[in-house]
């Protein structure tokens, strides 16, 4: 390994560790309001934490890049901001739950893309589909994890409970459509960046 490569992922670390840091404040930070202010988003600071953490902890074995590590980070604070009641309003015409999902979905498809492009064992157009399937098949899980919370602690607000954005009787479809329409988005973005990349590398060679 050239002292330039290392250089950069020792750069590339140090900006993940400043994600964590950052990150880990603002929750702080809005978990000390959902307190104060008796909000259910009060229990979402555990499961928006591990995730946080657990990103970082395998940003080595998945070859997470410090952008998207951002971008998830930004999700988790997105999420969270739900206690100021923001699952309840809607944004330039479109419930904020809808740009939530969505946004997870980009997420999301992007860091599996450079995972499986760089270790993953899929290629071609089947890492497309495998991608897809694993973003599906997390908000599938949320969903399930959405509804046995919603069985067992009742109405409410937060991952945990059924309120603000889970009225809708076709809620889990749209959830689940937004999060696919994010994840194509990010799959069709990644697509374009590479393939400018390698034409300015064919142009300078």
């Amino acid at each position: 390994m050239n002292k330039k490569v290392k250089k950069n992922i020792n750069t590339g670390d140090s900006f993940n560790k400043y994600i964590l840091w950052i990150t880990t404040i603002i929750l702080i930070a809005l978990e000390i309001y959902s307190l104060t202010t008796n909000s259910h988003y009060k229990y979402d600071f555990i499961f928006l934490i591990l995730m946080l953490y657990a990103l970082f902890f395998i940003r080595n074995k998945i070859k997470l890049h410090p952008f998207h590590y951002f971008l998830a980070a930004i999700f988790l604070i997105l999420h969270n901001l739900g206690t100021f009641g923001t699952y309840s309003n809607s944004y330039f015409g479109l419930e904020y739950d809808l740009y939530v999902h969505g946004f997870f979905g980009f997420v999301a498809s992007l860091i599996l893309y450079r995972t499986y492009s760089l270790v993953g064992p899929y290629k071609g157009w089947f890492m497309y589909i495998a991608i897809i399937a694993v973003v599906l098949g997390f908000s599938a899980f949320h969903e399930l994890f959405e509804y046995a919370g919603a069985l067992t602690v009742g109405e409410g607000e937060g991952v945990l409970f059924v309120g603000a954005g889970d009225i809708d009787e076709w809620d889990t479809q749209k959830d689940m459509f937004n999060n696919l329409i994010g994840g194509l988005l990010g799959l069709f973005s990644y697509k374009i960046i590479r393939f400018n990349t390698k034409r300015k590398i064919k142009k300078m060679k």
